[in-house]
């Protein structure tokens, strides 16, 4: 055979191989959160992870990964959602954010950062500013909830997403790992209300996607109904599930009886946010 005829069988081959695989055109990007103190012990850990999709909707979810406040699940809650959000056209942002030491405000100025930076970048990136929302992971959960309870109108979230989240620094509720991690080990009164989330929904609060598991034994999933609660008392839109059982820490784990229910939920809920909604009935 000749040798040429060789090649462009090879060629041929391989572009039939390469048309069978699935897409996976993510762009994938690293900002530091803070490059002005780059070389900074306490800031040169705090950066974002970018996955952007080959098509974008104008979407964009800032994902805060759990660990009690202690360390990061920086796979497991944030970097393995890269396929499943830019499969629907959202881009995700995983923000590696500084653990407190007992010090609330560095996770959560992180959190506010993490948004001015999204914004900055967002025409680049093909990101509506008004598509923006955070999903947050147990003690992740905690830190979007209090970005989306705290922050003011330019740092604020368009809706949260929050799986098995810790919400509550009261000792009935909290997990007793974050709150120490969080608050320090002598946490005053005050300190405790302000960073108990339910005690902070307002009208200008985001609406919610909540998914939690009933035997939950690490984060009592009162934490989310609770949460829930105050989201409707003040009519904020929210969808919260429980499912029986699971336990805590399952993200996009296969073994999780639910996986394919609370994704399926979660993509229509998306779907139907008002902004798409408007985008599609203009079709």
């Amino acid at each position: 055979m000749k040798k040429n005829t060789c090649l462009k069988i090879a060629v041929l081959l391989f572009l039939v191989m390469a048309g069978s695989l699935p897409v996976k055109a993510q762009q994938y990007r690293e900002l530091l959160l803070w490059p002005e103190l780059q070389g900074v012990k306490t800031a040169d850990t705090a950066l974002l992870k970018v996955y952007l999709p080959a098509k974008s909707n104008g979407m964009a979810v800032i994902a805060c990964p759990g660990g009690g406040y202690s360390f990061l699940a920086l796979e497991k809650e944030g970097t393995g959602f890269a396929s499943y959000f830019n499969d629907l056209g959202i881009a995700l942002i995983v923000l590696k954010y500084r653990l407190p030491n007992g010090h609330p405000d560095v996770p959560l100025n992180d959190a506010k950062k993490a948004m001015h930076v999204v914004k900055k970048h967002a025409a680049e990136w093909h990101i509506d500013l008004d598509k923006i929302g955070i999903m947050g992971a147990s003690a992740g959960g905690h830190l979007a909830a209090t970005l989306c309870t705290h922050a003011s109108d330019g740092e604020r979230p368009a809706f949260q997403v929050l799986l098995y989240p810790v919400i509550s620094m009261k000792k009935e509720l909290c997990h007793a790992g974050s709150r120490k991690s969080f608050l320090g080990n002598k946490p005053t009164n005050r300190g405790i209300n302000y960073f108990s989330n339910e005690l902070q929904v307002t009208s200008q609060t985001p609406r919610a996607f909540i998914v939690v598991s009933d035997d939950d034994k690490t984060v009592s999933p009162l934490n989310s109904v609770r949460y829930y609660e105050a989201l409707h008392r003040m009519k904020i839109p929210a969808e919260l599930h429980v499912y029986p059982e699971g336990g805590h820490g399952w993200g996009l784990n296969d073994h999780f009886l639910y996986k394919k229910d609370w994704t399926k939920a979660l993509t229509e809920w998306l779907r139907l946010l008002p902004g798409n909604r408007e985008q599609e009935n203009g079709r």
